[in-house]
């Protein structure tokens, strides 16, 4: 069995491990970047706030649509216009994008190669992992100083290591032809009908519509979604199936954030492996990238233990006010009613903006939108 020595291994090549790759690339730290299938498109809406564009490095080729605004839904129907503000909402295509990303990361230095992570042999200053090949099934070995954990949902790494798997919210997705619908808005549906302690949503690109819904029971996915696509287009879902689908369903499970390990020892935990994913809104892509830069940057500045630190500073504390917000909002949806018609409120709706699409981190905007649920609360 061959053995490959590395000074860093990056396991997944998604937006977590291509950011991981990339900057360690840039910090002259030798890097393998392993993917076990460069052809695979995850389950996605693909939308990535326009403020985070420059700050990830992600080049604007890839982007498909920009949405300037959203409609949400109430469960009894009633609905909120929000125009937004300060930026919009940018549309991608998840094979292109990880594709993309992970060519960026190969052009500053890592190389990546198409295998899957089995297992870790050894632990200790330095860890010896057991992939294979995927064009010819070999095993080989990978010596490295450190390993930053990007797998997504398989969690073998972690499971490896000896770690838990987490909870999961699930989700199931399709592409649809873009007919008869104004690409310009992002639509979000909440309440039992159209998902349970998540939402259905609609993400236009040029080219295509991402559908999707969530439930914490997989087995009410394709009841749901069904259910969803004949109310929303008037249409029953054979027929949609017929004349819409451009893709599958497919089915996909979102990790929820609950005490995360960041890291054991010199192995480092990022994007979904690392429950990256944030309560309610459920967005992953810029949490993913940024955990992979952060934990990157803890790996070249050799202090592993540093990861936590800055993960915790720059957005533990939203993290938490979503969970609450996702414990005390999503079980009962007279809160949820309440939740969406005080975003008709143009000052509610600036912060929401300042918060979730320009991804302002300053302790102002975190606390005003905290206090604002605060009183929200006492009212549920």
């Amino acid at each position: 069995m061959n053995n490959i020595r590395t000074q860093a291994l990056v396991i997944g090549g998604g937006p977590a491990g291509a950011a991981a790759a990339r900057s360690l690339a840039e910090h002259n730290i030798s890097t393998i970047l392993l993917e076990r299938d460069l052809s695979y498109t995850k389950p996605c809406g693909g939308a990535i706030p326009s403020s985070a564009i420059a700050e990830l490095g992600i080049p604007e080729s890839v982007i498909r649509n920009h949405v300037t605004k959203i409609k949400v839904f109430s469960p009894k129907g009633e609905s909120v216009a929000i125009d937004l503000s300060g930026g919009t909402f940018c549309i991608t295509e998840r094979h292109e994008l990880d594709s993309t990303l992970r060519g960026i990361a190969s052009d500053k230095g890592a190389k990546v190669i198409e295998s899957e992570f089995l297992r870790f042999e050894s632990r200790g200053k330095q860890v010896t992992s057991v992939a294979r090949r995927r064009d010819n099934g070999e095993e080989f070995k990978i010596t490295s100083d450190y390993v930053i954990a990007c797998d997504g949902i398989t969690f073998r790494a972690a499971a490896s290591a000896g770690l838990p798997k987490p909870g999961f919210v699930y989700t199931i997705s399709a592409y649809l032809k873009p007919e008869d619908y104004n690409s310009d808005t992002c639509e979000f549906w909440f309440g039992d009908e159209n998902s349970m302690l998540s939402y259905s949503w609609i993400f236009p690109a040029s080219d295509f519509l991402s559908v999707g819904t969530g439930n914490e029971d997989p087995r009410l996915l394709t009841s749901t979604i069904s259910g969803f696509m004949e109310r929303r287009f008037k249409m029953d879902i054979n027929d949609i199936r017929k004349d819409r689908f451009i893709s599958k369903m497919r089915a996909f499970r979102i990790p929820v954030w609950n005490k995360p390990v960041y890291n054991l020892d010199n192995i480092l935990f990022a994007g979904d492996a690392g429950y990256t994913v944030m309560p309610v809104s459920y967005e992953g892509i810029y949490y993913s990238m940024k955990s992979g830069e952060l934990a990157a940057k803890a790996v070249a500045a050799g202090c592993p233990g540093q990861y936590k630190k800055d993960w915790t500073r720059a957005y533990r504390a939203r993290f938490i006010m979503m969970s609450m917000i996702r414990k005390h909002l999503l079980k009962k949806t007279d809160n949820i009613e309440r939740w969406i018609l005080l975003h008709q409120r143009k000052e509610v709706q600036e912060m929401a903006m300042r918060l979730w699409l320009r991804k302002e981190a300053s302790r102002s905007s975190l606390l005003s939108y905290i206090g604002l649920f605060r009183h929200i609360i006492k009212i549920w």
